[in-house]
């Protein structure tokens, strides 16, 4: 008996220590959290400001520079649960006298100069400039009009990928206290709605065009400031915990061996997937020596061009391997690739997929929004691009670490 107690304790410590290890990127996600909600009154100052000028100018747009933010523009536009309104600076918009910009640096090492210059330009533009950056290494003097501290502890590039999933987690709450503030005074702007849903495609493409992009709809509920922003970031902590589960961990440590097997071969280990934050992150500030690749848009021919038959491949996808306009899993297959997959189960979507060698679980569900509103699609705010980085991350953690530990 008493050795069935040793035991039982022993595999009980054991699944503790799953459940509570973590990967310093998770680590330092989560560390940011109580931070990020600091910044709530800022943030809702700015988000009222930027609500009452687009509805005292009825033309005027959410816009953010694509280039070097890729990851954090791409996240916030054409989004599920985001703002109709948001959109990207480009030719067509620089006659625009009135609209409010959300710019967000990666790090201060990396982007200061560039960073700079944009916002001297959209403030000479007599644009409202909110920045998301980090407090550490801020230029002295800069004329922005709002700054949200994503609490980086200094300006470096090492900070960079954590910086970028605090911008993104601090854009999603203030689109929620952009929406907020507009129905305090009787509107809420138009939110997206996912692709992957039926009749979405017309829903959006009606709100996609130049004229429908600033629609604004009645609203009979008035939604206090800080309340949207504080529902976003606690189902982001629950996002965290699934993250730290023994499930999740479970799937990550299998795939990590997997992948650190066929690196410390000298085999090329393919990346890759679908989803806002995933496409340029898959580039960026890696540690483990991946072969990543773009697939969106290229589904026939990426895989086939990019890795030999047998060679492995991580796809991060989204609600199952496709997407609403691509067979991904199609391309995969007639690369005769070797396959871990990454995607939130869904019983459509993620219907008949294709077996591989591992699978990590996202933690969402569609439609891909979070956070209850008083319109039509009746949520907004997704957490899956957060998700999709967070595994990206946590992944790339987990193999370094063992091609390290195999090299001692």
């Amino acid at each position: 008996m008493m050795r069935l107690r040793w035991l039982v304790l022993l595999l009980t410590l054991g699944m503790l220590s799953v459940i509570q290890a973590a990967q310093p990127s998770l680590e330092a996600y989560q560390a940011r959290l109580p931070g990020l909600r600091a910044q709530i009154p800022e943030l809702t100052f700015s988000s009222d400001w930027c609500a009452d000028n687009n509805l005292t100018n009825p033309g005027a747009l959410v816009v953010m520079p694509y280039q070097p933010q890729a990851s954090f523009t791409e996240e916030l536009i054409s989004r599920a649960g985001g703002l109709a309104a948001a959109w990207i600076i480009d030719d067509n918009r620089k006659t625009a006298q009135h609209d409010v910009v959300l710019l967000s640096v990666r790090s201060w090492e990396a982007e200061r100069n560039d960073a700079i210059q944009k916002i001297l330009e959209y403030k000479h533009r007599g644009w409202i400039v909110t920045v998301f950056a980090s407090a550490a290494g801020k230029p002295e003097g800069l004329p922005i009009d709002f700054f949200i501290d994503n609490g980086a502890p200094a300006p470096g590039r090492e900070y960079g990928p954590t910086n970028l999933l605090a911008n993104v987690t601090l854009g999603w709450m203030w689109c929620c206290e952009y929406a907020a503030a507009m129905s305090r005074q009787g509107k809420f702007p138009a939110i997206l709605y996912s692709v992957a849903m039926p009749g979405a495609e017309d829903y959006n493409k009606a709100l996609q065009k130049p004229e429908g992009r600033t629609t604004i709809l009645p609203c009979d509920r008035k939604i206090p400031e800080g309340k949207l922003a504080e529902q976003y970031l606690q189902r982001v902590e629950k996002l965290v915990a699934d993250c730290r589960s023994e499930r999740i961990q479970g799937q990550l440590a299998q795939a990590a061996d997997g992948v650190a097997a066929r690196m410390k071969k000298g085999e090329a280990v393919g990346l890759s997937g679908v989803g806002h934050v995933i496409l340029y992150e898959i580039k960026l500030d890696l540690q483990a020596p991946w072969k990543p690749f773009d697939a969106a848009g290229k589904a026939k021919t990426a895989f086939s061009q990019n890795l030999a038959p047998g060679q492995l491949l991580v796809w991060i996808g989204y609600a199952g391997m496709n997407s609403a306009y691509e067979d991904f899993a199609g391309g995969i297959a007639n690369a005769f690739a070797d396959l871990i997959s990454c995607y939130a189960f869904d019983p459509i979507w993620a219907k008949d997929a294709p077996a591989g060698l591992g699978h990590i679980d996202q933690c969402w569900e569609l439609p891909d929004a979070e956070v209850p509103i008083p319109i039509f699609p009746n949520k907004m705010a997704p957490v899956s691009g957060i998700n999709q980085g967070l595994i990206l991350r946590m992944l790339d953690d987990e193999v370094a670490r063992r091609l390290v530990e195999r090299q001692q």
